[in-house]
């Protein structure tokens, strides 16, 4: 079982905000080894060992907001509480492993006697249930393998065609081969280092020959508001509104981009609305700022101010579970403590927002840039610049905005789209259609930073199909499953005998 804890440690140290990327494609090795002669029960147990532990690591920065940050901002609940929840969070996480490592057990004589068939049954087999654990109202992809290679940009321009979970394929499939090397080989070290550094040489070369994007004469003023989750639902509208006017103030004939939850209410009824208005009349500014949306529904909204108002908004469709939302209500109506101010509603599509004088922009709030899916429908329906808002204030560890910011660059360039991230504390910064980071402001720090936009309407093939290696994988799965190859026939043999 050592093995199997010594993966997980491996894993997490190849996330982002952790020691290095490049460990993630052999991190998996002595998970496998673990796995040898197990069979399907203690493979389910030590799939599920495998995720939690590798979780509980890489996701640490979630305890102080559950025991620490939340309970002292809503009162609602006690930090053991929190620290439970926690807990069970990483069960949640883990259970879909749990399945791999049984199928893994199920099938492990018969994939072994073909290393072919072993490299995709193993990649097929992760990959697919790394997928399900994305799905549904609890779905997260939070420690994805692909989030490793954030900063490997040659790698990365696989994305536009097989997406992360193509690329966890990959990781999945290299890390098999190494461990059949591992096992067959006379001097496994030495031929392990050997192919995770021609890995990394030939994406270094890749990265080297990427084009560099065109950029148009358009620029934005990001803000990075820097105000705490204390001050934020404590304080006035107009002690926040005081926080940032001054430098509103300053800018004139720019796009202005605010975080997410800038105010923790609906701010279009209030004296702030009328002066907001005002300024971007005098100073000839259109402004993107999230606040909530209260109409006949409460939604976490980017609203578009200019001169005239208010004048439309984008709200958030795939919505944080327990938080902004309470999924399977029967069932885990007992987490309802959790909420936040309110419960919210959806947006009813993903849907791009006509800026004057700017290209089509679509905007993904917070938790949305964690997933493909809206990043794909924003580029189908002519988003040329991706924009992802978001208040990564709750979160005291700089790991937490490392992780997030990943997943823009991923976002990046399964969609060939430059993305655009304005946080309230951070990681503000501009990533071009390459994955290349263009520019970052300071974590935790109130400031503006102009960025030029990098605008594109090419489609690619990854936005146009999504993830057709799920397909792939379960084929093979459900192929491996009904057909295991000579063991099987072996049995049945004997049988009739």
């Amino acid at each position: 079982m050592l093995w199997l804890f010594f993966s997980s440690f491996l894993t997490a140290l190849s996330m982002p905000g952790f020691v290095a990327g490049c460990i993630v494609w052999f991190s998996l090795v002595p998970f496998l080894k673990s796995l040898e002669k197990k069979g399907p029960l203690f493979g389910a147990l030590y799939g599920f060992l495998y995720f939690y532990a590798f979780s509980a690591i890489n996701l640490y920065w979630v305890l102080p907001v559950l025991m620490e940050n939340m309970p002292r901002t809503f009162g609602k609940f006690h930090a053991l509480t929190g620290f439970l929840v926690f807990l069970l969070m990483l069960a949640f996480e883990a259970l879909p492993f749990a399945a791999f490592g049984f199928l893994y057990g199920l099938l492990e004589n018969s994939v072994k006697k073909h290393p072919i068939k072993e490299v995709f049954f193993t990649a097929s087999a992760y990959t697919l249930f790394d997928f399900i654990r994305s799905l549904g109202e609890m779905g997260f992809t939070g420690g994805t393998l692909s989030d490793a290679l954030y900063r490997d940009t040659g790698i990365l321009q696989l994305a536009p065609i097989i997406g992360s979970y193509g690329l966890t394929f990959i990781i999945v499939a290299v890390n098999c081969w190494l461990y059949i090397i591992w096992r067959k080989s006379s001097r496994p070290i030495e031929k392990i280092v050997f192919v995770v550094l021609a890995i990394n040489v030939i994406s270094h070369l890749a990265n080297i020959f990427l084009p560099l994007p065109h950029t148009s004469d358009q620029s934005l003023a990001a803000i990075q508001t820097n105000i705490s989750q204390d001050v934020k639902y404590n304080q006035s509208s107009y002690y926040l509104y005081e926080q940032f006017k001054p430098m509103l103030v300053e800018l004139k004939d720019t796009l202005v981009v605010m975080p997410e939850d800038v105010f923790p209410f609906d701010p279009r009824g209030s004296d702030i609305a009328q002066q907001m208005k005002e300024l971007c009349r005098q100073n000839n500014l259109q402004i993107l700022i999230g606040t909530l949306s209260v109409n006949s529904k409460i939604q976490n909204s980017v609203f578009l101010v200019n001169e005239l108002g208010f004048v439309s908004k984008y709200s958030k469709v795939k919505l944080f579970p327990f938080v902004e939302r309470l999924p399977y209500e029967k069932v885990f109506g007992i987490f309802s403590f959790l909420q936040g101010l309110n419960y919210l509603d959806p947006g009813e599509e993903y849907e791009p927002l006509t800026v004057e004088n700017y290209p089509l922009i679509g905007v993904q709030i917070c938790f949305e840039s964690y997933f493909s899916e809206p990043s794909r429908q924003l580029v189908k329906k002519g988003a040329r610049v991706l924009l992802v808002c978001t208040n990564d204030g709750w979160f005291s560890f700089d790991t937490a905005l490392k992780q997030h910011f990943a997943k823009a660059v991923i976002r990046a360039v399964e969609t060939r789209r430059q993305v655009i991230q304005v946080s309230n504390a951070g990681i503000t910064g501009s990533i071009d259609p390459y994955g290349r980071i263009v520019e970052v402001a300071r974590i935790r720090s109130f400031e503006k930073v102009d960025f030029d936009i990098i605008p594109n309407e090419a489609i690619t093939i990854y936005a146009k199909t999504g993830d057709l290696v799920i397909w792939f994988c379960l084929g093979i799965v459900v192929f491996m499953l009904f057909f295991p190859g000579e063991r099987t026939l072996g049995t049945k043999r004997r049988i009739w005998k």
